[in-house]
């Protein structure tokens, strides 16, 4: 048995909207677990940790499914918080809430949420609450007012290492909240050595107060049977040879390059099509367009936002994934790619290239030759890519949530003591 950590107490939890939420919470609850469906008033701020998703929305990015992947462990890891959530993302959740309490707050429009961020949670709890030891902020941004202790996840630094790639908004968001929070935090969490160093060199953070504690792929990312595969080829029109890439289309994940390379393939490769799924970041249409262009060599189709149930097939049934992003803080695609089993090439990011090790292709330059020959390497070469493919299956294997929980749980201890 798991062991329980200092500050869980073992007691049944639940939601606890007010009578009416509640009545719409049974209604809408969908696959939540029942026990989170009873009701009584909210005397006080329960006590524990708590994990704030107050950010997340629909549809859910790698961002939101971290976060479900964390709730998952911690569970796995004996663990029971207290889960700040918008309300209509809560049949989202699944079995990520069971063994949690969730506590509802109303959803509002995209404009207000800094205002809900910052000014929610002191609001409701008070800026010194009493019921709570640890408060868990996943998007890098936490409540500046609120003085319960922080532990801080950051999930990259876009807006620090490549500030043109976004919104002006974006930016000064990002750029005036996430240094005060980190300096905020206690203990901060990050998904890969390559952070954890960027995090205490710019911001000149002690580094036993940076954790690295890996990412995971959900339990679906496994190889799919080809009668599967098959059924997902046809929905989307797809050949029986495809180079996939999984990504936001935007500036940083240079897929450019990705089309040059693909346009410079032999002409007896061009039976090869290059797949990019993935919704278009706002700035980026002229982008998307030129990326999904008709070829006059090959067949370039772009397939927007995919389903995550339709994920598994189309890595499972991809001759080769390609991740060429300039910048990443983990990279979750590549990992749910060598899940599936698929042979992976990634640009020589150092978080991707930390997450890939020695079980896929890392690019030494940005040359779009360079890629085209990794490219034609594993499109030619059957055995290279099954040796490539079994690699990553066995990489990918040393990735899993009880990890992420356990170590998850040994931060939160860290953060009590100090």
């Amino acid at each position: 048995m798991p062991r329980s950590p200092p500050w869980h107490r073992p007691q049944s939890r639940s939601v606890v909207p007010g009578w009416r939420a509640c009545h719409r919470l049974r209604r809408s609850s969908g696959g939540v677990d029942p026990d989170y469906n009873r009701c009584r008033p909210m005397n006080r701020a329960p006590d524990g940790v708590a994990v704030d998703l107050l950010f997340a929305a629909r549809p859910f990015t790698g961002l939101e499914h971290h976060a479900l992947h964390t709730l998952r462990g911690l569970r796995i890891a004996g663990a029971s918080v207290d889960v700040w959530t918008p309300q209509n993302i809560l049949a989202d959740m699944g079995d990520a809430a069971q063994g949690h309490r969730l506590v509802p707050f109303s959803p509002v429009p995209r404009p207000l949420r800094l205002g809900r961020e910052q000014w929610a949670v002191p609001w409701r709890f008070g800026v010194h609450p009493r019921g709570y030891r640890v408060m868990h902020c996943i998007s890098g941004v936490a409540p500046l007012l609120t003085r319960i202790p922080l532990v801080l996840s950051v999930p990259d630094l876009t807006f620090r290492v490549f500030p043109r790639d976004l919104h002006p908004k974006a930016r000064l968001y990002f750029g005036f909240l996430v240094p005060r929070s980190i300096r905020l935090a206690r203990r901060i969490i990050v998904s890969s050595e390559a952070i954890r160093r960027q995090v205490i060199d710019l911001y000149h953070i002690a580094p036993e107060r940076v954790h690295r504690v890996p990412l995971c792929a959900d339990a679906i990312f496994t190889p799919r049977p080809g009668p599967e595969v098959l059924a997902v080829r046809k929905q989307y029109g797809l050949p029986e040879r495809y180079i996939l890439c999984v990504a936001t289309v935007d500036v940083r994940k240079d897929l450019g390059r990705l089309r040059a390379a693909y346009d410079l393939l032999p002409a007896d490769m061009l039976d090869t099509a290059l797949v990019v799924a993935g919704r278009t970041n706002p700035g980026s249409e002229r982008l998307a367009r030129e990326l999904t262009r008709p070829s006059r060599r090959g067949h370039v189709i772009g397939l927007g936002y995919v389903p995550r149930d339709a994920l598994p097939a189309l890595y499972s049934g991809a001759s080769a994934f390609v991740y060429p992003s300039r910048y990443e803080g983990f990279g979750l695609p590549v990992l749910e790619a060598m899940s599936c089993g698929s042979p992976v090439i990634v640009s020589a990011s150092a978080a991707l290239a930390e997450l890939v090790g020695e079980a896929g292709v890392v690019l030494r330059t940005e040359s779009v030759e360079e890629l085209t020959r990794a490219l034609e390497r594993l499109l030619r070469f059957e055995d290279e890519r099954r040796r490539q493919a079994q690699l990553a299956l066995e990489r990918a294997a040393e990735f899993s949530v009880g990890r992420l929980g356990a170590e998850t749980v040994d931060v939160y201890e860290q953060a009590l003591q100090a």
